[in-house]
This record gives structure tokens, C-alpha cells and sequence, in this order.
């Protein structure tokens, strides 16, 4: 079972980008600095004494759950040093396939009508986190908060990014892509849109590299978030030596999490003034201020800038001015911070004067048939809300077209493929930018089966048909690699040309549907060695034929978790698994095999409303008489 998500950071409120590298603090952590996350498996049990602030899992181990023990471990938290509790959330998108809470007719705040898209992802999440919100404003409620929203909304947000959840790009029932990784952020920007949404302000990442990276691939969209890292330290000491290392999602390093008393404890990195960038006008720049602010600060912040004079002032107190009308360009100032406990820090801030900056969107998804009424709004950062900036199209043209105003639409409608527009942008107080936007037309998505497995004397006759969404319409194959061992159809149907040594079949091609989408698919076919034959002679004659029987049935892992009352999709990773076994389990729970790859097993497990919640066992009894069993999570 994969271990709690955890969450937040107290009184600490960053950003971070590629900048100063934030100080830790002292030699002797401020004892607000050290502190504990718990949640439901701490249910029943002592929690940590004493510790500098506190920090609760709102659910019950996934979505659309809540920790049986949120009010009672809300209460710890707020007993802690610094009495402000900070929650976490677990986030997940399994994508629509048995998903029992999925949007199938929602109109905000993305339009959703049930299928696999970017915006039925982002409403996911945004229910996911509405009904995290609700669990605590219920929590708060019970312990007697005058205002459970501000209470709320006050409170620092964390969300948990881990492969033990359900996500399309790791649970198997989806292929890892980039379309299926886009889904998955936009599952995590619904849940961060909702917290925003409600008024929250202080919302973090928990993850590591490797979990984030497999689940959300390579991107920076999230890098204005501050990161929670566990697994970089054992000890106090080397978590606050791990606050200067590089996050999974470029976000900086704002708390790392290590073992302590038998608990997770948690380490926030030192006093810290977010990196911020700010835009203005040419002529805003003459008598500009910006109040810097600094977070998990004990008593009053002093600032000592080492960079950044004379165009850009810092005052001890931290107000930012400049010397006089800047011309165009970007300028910088930082140096470090410290407060009246002797936390350490530094900051730095950039003001862009003069440069209109390119917002979201910047890229776009649309299929053929829908190409031509396409229409997507461009944005950039205003250095004055009162002045609208002028749009300039520089190529791109004639498919796609940008007016003045930023306007972007297609000539007609498109063939499938990936166009690009550019240009720049200026207003009338002298501002100017650059913008970029590319638009994917008609990409098909390819689903499993991606990879089988089959024994040598079992490749002829050998069949499989494979798979590809996102399309209006039958789909076209054209095979144009991995024959002649393997042969695809026009629709998709793989067969072999005969008896296959053991080895490794790749076959690959495109994939087109009637009304012009296209896509590529490819798909690997592994023969392992037949089993051995032995003849046996026992007197008397006649001899008898024995033939071994192939490995027996392996069953390694379970993916998701079944829950009391609702039907899930799980995921047995193994091998030699064929003929679609009969599964069975405790008394009250039901799993049926959807799909056998040979080393993947797909179930529709449902449980009774009521039913305990723990480790159980499936027992997986194929035709031939042999057996497996694997263990799974309940609840």
C-alpha cells in the first residue's frame, strides 16, 4: 500500500523558478520549522508530542474519501507550536473506464460529456478537490472554528502526485503518452483551479522525480508551485542540507520530508521571500513601488540588497522602488533576508519594463471535423489593465490566422497534423512582445494492447486486435513495418505469418479515420521459448508421452484498490497469464477479468457497501487447474 501523500508548509508562501538558491536556516532549526504529517493510518493511534506544526491528510487514501480521523487529527495540529494546520489532499485521474465518480454532463468549469479529453480531466479534479474542501470545512465545523471557510482558505493546501493512485499513464489501461499526460495534469490543474477558486492561496506539489516524471512526463507547467520532496533525507540535518537540491517539477524546494519517532516528519526550508518577476509600462516604471513579502518569518523581516542599485531600490523593510523612468529591458535586485529569530534567507525579484509577456493558452487540440470553426483567445501580461495590445502575425499564415486583437481561428478546415503561428505584440505605451501557439489537428490515440506475449508453439495460429480512440468513425490501418513475421489488417487485426521463433516482433504503422484524423500505431509481439516434450517409458509398454507444462502462473502486483460499495478497475501485473481466469476473493466482493494481455490482468471488482476495509487476496484460477493468489487494498 502506497504510504500517505503528504502536504503543506506553514506560514511559507513561494514560488520558485530558476533563481537564488534559498539559504537554510540556522544552525539551530526555529522550532516551528519541524513538525509531522499524519492521516488515516494514524487513526486510533498516538500521535507525534510537541511538534512545531502539523500538517493532515484530508482523505481516506484516494479521492472522493475522507480520513475516518480528520476532526481528531485537525485538533493535534492546531495544539502544535505554530497552531496554523496545514492539509493534503490525494490526487489522482483514472480516466473514464469504471471510473464511478467521472463527469459524464458538466458545463463548468471545462464542458465535459463523459469521454477522455483534457476537460473531463480538469472537472475530475476540480470535484475531486470540492469534496476534499467540503471534508475539511466539516472538520473545522466540528472543532468549533467561528469561520470554517477562512479557517480553510487560511490553511497552507498540499497535493499528493503518486504512482500508488490511479493514473491514466500508469494503471495500464491507458497508454502512456502525451496525450494521456495531459489528461493527467489537467486532472491536477482541476484540483488547483478549485482550491484557487474558494480562496486558498497557499497550494503546494508532494512528489519525487520519479513518481512525477512518470505520471506528468516532462513539463513546467507546475513550477510555480513549491515542491514537498520526501526520500532525499534520514535525519534532521541532512533534510535541511536537502533544501538546496532540484525539485521534480522545478518548483522550489519548499519542505523535505524524513523519518522521525517512528513518523513522517517534516523540515520547512528556512525563511523565504518567493522569486517574483513583475511587469509594468516604460512610463509606469517612474515612481514604481512593489511591498516585497516574506514567509515563515518569526518576528520582523530585515532586507540587505547586494544587487540591483541604482535602478532598482530595496529598503530594510522591503519596499521595492526605482530610480527614476527605466527604459526597456529587465532589471534585478536581490540579497538576503533574516528575522529576529536569526532565520536566514535571500530573496530576489525581476521587473520587466516595457515587455508584454505571452500567456496561456499556447497551444490547442481539435479534431478535423472541427478544425474549421476553431477559435482560441491569446493573452499576454498587460503592463496596464487599461491599455489592449496589438496582435502582429508574423507566420502561421494562411492555416492559421491572429487578428489585432488576438483573435486566433483556421482558414478552413484542416488536414491532421501540428501548425504553428508566431508573431509580435505591442501597445500604445511602447510595450512590446513576441507570442507563439501551436495546434494539433486530428491526433488519434492509440490504446492497449501495446505488447503480448505468447510461447513459440502457440504462434499459429496467433490473433489480436488492437485499439485506437479519439476517432469519428472506423479506423484504417496501414502496416508499414514488421512484416512479413507480422501481418495487420485494415482494421487493426495482428496475425502472425507462421510459426515464430522466440524473439522480439515489432510491427508499427499509421492509423487514419473517415473523417481525417490520423495517428500512428505500433505494437510488440514477444515468443518465448516452447515448452520442453520428454518421452517417459514405463513397463509395461506402451510408452506414454509426457509433455512439461509451461511456468505456472505468476501474480506480482495489484494497481488501484477496490472500495466498499462502488465498482473500480485493478490492474494484476505477472505472467503466464492466458484463457481469462476465474477470480475470486472475501465474501461480499465480486472481480471479473476484462482484458488478459498474458502479463497484464484487467478487473471490474466490486465490493458490498459495509465491507471492512484491508488486505485481501485474489485467487486467480485458470482453465488448466493451476493457480495464484496476490494481495490488494481495500479501502
Amino acid at each position: 500500500m502506497p504510504r500517505p501523500l503528504r502536504r503543506l508548509i506553514l506560514a511559507l508562501c513561494v514560488v520558485a523558478l530558476a533563481g537564488p538558491v534559498t539559504a537554510s536556516a540556522a544552525t539551530a532549526p526555529s522550532p516551528v520549522s519541524v513538525g509531522f504529517d499524519v492521516s488515516f493510518p494514524q487513526c486510533g493511534q498516538a500521535l507525534p508530542t510537541s511538534p512545531g506544526f502539523g500538517i493532515v491528510g484530508v482523505n481516506n487514501g484516494h479521492g472522493f474519501s475522507t480520513n475516518p480521523c480528520l476532526a481528531f487529527e485537525l485538533v493535534w495540529a492546531q495544539d502544535a507550536a505554530n497552531a496554523a494546520p496545514s492539509f493534503y489532499l490525494n490526487t489522482q485521474n483514472p480516466g473514464p473506464a469504471g471510473a464511478p465518480d467521472w463527469p459524464v454532463s458538466q458545463t463548468a468549469p471545462q464542458a465535459c460529456a463523459g469521454n477522455n479529453s483534457t476537460g473531463c480531466a480538469y472537472d475530475y479534479g476540480w470535484n475531486a478537490a470540492s469534496a476534499s474542501y467540503a471534508s475539511v470545512l466539516s472538520a473545522e465545523a466540528q472543532d468549533g472554528a467561528a469561520s470554517p471557510s477562512a479557517a480553510a482558505n487560511a490553511a497552507h493546501w498540499w497535493l499528493d502526485v503518486e504512482t500508488g493512485n490511479q493514473w491514466e499513464t500508469t494503471q495500464g489501461l491507458y497508454p502512456n503518452n502525451a496525450a494521456t499526460q495531459s489528461y493527467d495534469q489537467a486532472s491536477l490543474q482541476g484540483m488547483i483551479g478549485y482550491l484557487q477558486s474558494v480562496g486558498a492561496t497557499q497550494i503546494g506539489i508532494y512528489s519525487t522525480v520519479r513518481q512525477w516524471t512518470a505520471i506528468m512526463g516532462v513539463t513546467s507547467a507546475f513550477a510555480g508551485f513549491p515542491a514537498w520532496v520526501p526520500g532525499l533525507a534520514a535525519t534532521l540535518t541532512q533534510a535541511i542540507g536537502a533544501c538546496t537540491t532540484t525539485s521534480f517539477s522545478g518548483g522550489r524546494v519548499a519542505m523535505i520530508q524524513y523519518p522521525s519517532q517512528g513518523y513522517d516528519g517534516d523540515y520547512v526550508c528556512g525563511l523565504v521571500e518567493d522569486p517574483v518577476t513583475i511587469s509594468v509600462s516604460a512610463a509606469g516604471s517612474l515612481g514604481f513601488t512593489q511591498q516585497l513579502v516574506a514567509s515563515n518569518a518569526s518576528g520582523t523581516v530585515t532586507y540587505a540588497q547586494s544587487v540591483g542599485q541604482p535602478q532598482l531600490l530595496v529598503s530594510p523593510s522591503g519596499l521595492l522602488t526605482t530610480s527614476g523612468a527605466l527604459a526597456q529591458g529587465s532589471y534585478s535586485a536581490s540579497g538576503t533576508i533574516s528575522d529576529t529569530s536569526g532565520d536566514t534567507g535571500t530573496f530576489q525579484v525581476t521587473l520587466d519594463v516595457g515587455q508584454l509577456v505571452q500567456q496561456l493558452p499556447t497551444a490547442g487540440r481539435v479534431k478535423v471535423s472541427g478544425s474549421a470553426r476553431y477559435s482560441a483567445q491569446l493573452a499576454v501580461s498587460a503592463t496596464s489593465p487599461s491599455v489592449a495590445p496589438t496582435f502582429v502575425e508574423t507566420s502561421g499564415q494562411p492555416q492559421l490566422l491572429v487578428s489585432p486583437s488576438g483573435l486566433l481561428t483556421t482558414s478552413g478546415t484542416l488536414p491532421a497534423g501540428a501548425y504553428h503561428a508566431s508573431g509580435t505584440v505591442s501597445d500604445t505605451l511602447g510595450d512590446t512582445g513576441t507570442f507563439a501557439f501551436t495546434l494539433t489537428v486530428g491526433q488519434l490515440v492509440q490504446r492497449p494492447p501495446l505488447r503480448a506475449s505468447v510461447a513459440a508453439n502457440q504462434t499459429t495460429p496467433y490473433s489480436l486486435q488492437l485499439d485506437v480512440g479519439a476517432n469519428l468513425g472506423p479506423i484504417t490501418y496501414v502496416q508499414t513495418s514488421g512484416q512479413p513475421a507480422l501481418v495487420v489488417s485494415s482494421s487493426g487485426l495482428v496475425t502472425t505469418s507462421g510459426a515464430l521463433a522466440p524473439g522480439t516482433y515489432p510491427v508499427s504503422g499509421t492509423v487514419t479515420d473517415t473523417t481525417g484524423d490520423a495517428g500512428a500505431f505500433a505494437f510488440t509481439l514477444t515468443v518465448t521459448p516452447a515448452a520442453a516434450t520428454t518421452t517417459t517409458t514405463t513397463p509395461p509398454p506402451p510408452p506414454t508421452t509426457t509433455t512439461t507444462q509451461p511456468s505456472p502462473p505468476r501474480a506480482v502486483a495489484v494497481i488501484g484498490r477496490a472500495i466498499a460499495g462502488r465498482t473500480r478497475i485493478l490492474t494484476v501485473t505477472g505472467s503466464g497469464f492466458y484463457g481469462r481466469p476465474r477470480v475470486t476473493s472475501h465474501p461480499g466482493t465480486r472481480a471479473v477479468v476484462a482484458h488478459d494481455t498474458g502479463n497484464l490482468l484487467v478487473l471490474h471488482v466490486s465490493v458490498r457497501r459495509g465491507s471492512r476495509n484491508g488486505v485481501f487476496v485474489f485467487t486467480l484460477v485458470f482453465k488448466n487447474g493451476q493457480r495464484c493468489r496476490v494481495r490488494y487494498v481495500q479501502g
